[in-house]
């Protein structure tokens, strides 16, 4: 009887062990405990890099989840066997280099997401920390700016679990936490004025807007990636203001119409004046000669010498050009001397200085005297034959 009470009880122990062990397995299971042998972390920036390791975090598999990603990992096939750190920081430089940090979001560096996959197996119990303080030192090293954010079991809406199968969107908190750390805007100063959870065109995005420090927020997450689709925001009570998509950005207000090209519209500064020193000096426009900044309406040099002194009365009109107007000196005369002789016209035959005007020659001989009959005109002459009797 006491043998078969006995037995009784560790018949009834052991069916209370395994039901409490089954009953611990089953809620394991349904609270997402990590029973895999390998997890998956997926690295978002612009491109999408899903990463698996083993119990021990070394990597087993780098697979791109876009065209950009697949580019990355082409270009790093040496990843076999390291530790997960260390491919994550090698996965940020090479993702560098490629250029995806260049672009702005909204005016400000892209986001880096760490997505933990549910289930995942935990190498350590920090392990997604671990995680994301690599990827922060390799962000320093390269003298980023990016904010990173990680998504673990805890950050996905149970709402959406079915069938066993845990939630495959991240909560509203943890898409608001997203697009402050996108924005640069700590919690306490937002205010969330809408937020809705949409499908657009078949992609899951939640679409977010928001006031903090004067600005106006409309910001769209995606449901699944956490990855910042469209992001822009304008100072209130303004019609328009920086507006910006995950392109990159644009800043209508900065024109440099300003001298200076610094990025700065300085309307008032215009530098009209002659030194190019950034100030309009209307006073000085320097229309003297010397170009030494002065301007002087006395000093015009019309004189001869270019002295920068104005001689009017010294035009040299003479013909010595020595700088001395002789308005006596014309030199008419024949000789060319300086010295004007008018009664020295010398329109006599022997260009010798001297008028005769009694020596015309008009005779046949030039020799200076004028003989009106000379040349057989016989006038009186019985010497000769006019043949006015013949």
């Amino acid at each position: 009887m006491k043998l078969r009470r006995k037995l009784f009880a560790a018949v009834s122990s052991l069916a209370v062990a395994s039901a409490v062990l089954l009953a611990g397995c089953g809620t394991a299971a349904q609270e997402g405990t990590a029973l895999k042998e390998t997890g998956t972390l997926t690295l978002s920036v612009n491109p999408e890099i899903q990463i698996e390791y083993n119990r021990d975090g070394k990597v087993t598999a780098l697979t791109g989840r876009n065209d950009d990603g697949k580019g990355i990992v082409d270009a790093y096939p040496d990843y076999i066997g390291k530790d997960c750190e260390v491919v994550l920081q090698d996965l940020i430089v090479e993702i560098n280099e490629a250029g995806y940090f260049v672009d702005d979001i909204d005016g400000n560096k892209k986001n880096i997401v760490l997505q933990l996959e549910p289930g995942s197996v935990l190498p350590s119990h920090d392990f997604l920390a671990d995680m994301s303080a690599s990827t922060q030192e390799a962000v320093q090293g390269l003298n980023l700016s990016s904010g990173i954010v990680t998504i673990d079991d805890d950050d996905y809406d149970p709402t959406y679990a079915k069938g066993g199968e845990p939630s495959p969107y991240i909560t509203l908190e943890k898409a608001q936490e997203i697009a402050l750390t996108q924005a640069n805007v700590e919690a306490t100063d937002a205010v969330f004025d809408d937020k809705e959870f949409d499908h657009d065109d078949g992609t899951p995005i939640f679409e977010l807007e928001f006031t903090a420090n004067g600005n106006e927020y409309e910001y769209d997450v995606h449901a699944v990636t956490g990855k910042i689709m469209r992001a822009e925001h304008k100072t209130i009570g303004t019609q328009s203001g920086n507006q910006n998509t995950g392109s990159g950005s644009a800043n209508y207000g900065d024109t440099d119409y300003g001298p200076n090209s610094d990025g700065v519209t300085d309307y008032n500064d215009t530098d009209y004046g002659p030194n190019s020193d950034g100030v309009t000096d209307y006073n000085d426009t320097d229309y003297g000669p010397n170009s030494d900044g002065v301007t002087d309406y006395n000093d015009t040099d019309y004189g001869p010498n270019s002295d920068g002194v104005t001689d009017y009365n010294d035009t040299d009109y003479g013909p010595n050009s020595d700088g001395v107007t002789d308005y006596n000196d014309t030199d008419y005369g024949p000789n060319s001397d300086g010295v004007t002789d008018y009664n020295d016209t010398d329109y006599g035959p022997n260009n010798d200085g001297v008028t005769d005007y009694n020596d015309t020659d008009y005779g046949p001989n030039s020799d200076g005297v004028t003989d009106y009959d000379d040349g057989n005109s016989n006038y009186g002459d019985d010497g000769g034959d006019s043949g006015y009797d013949d």
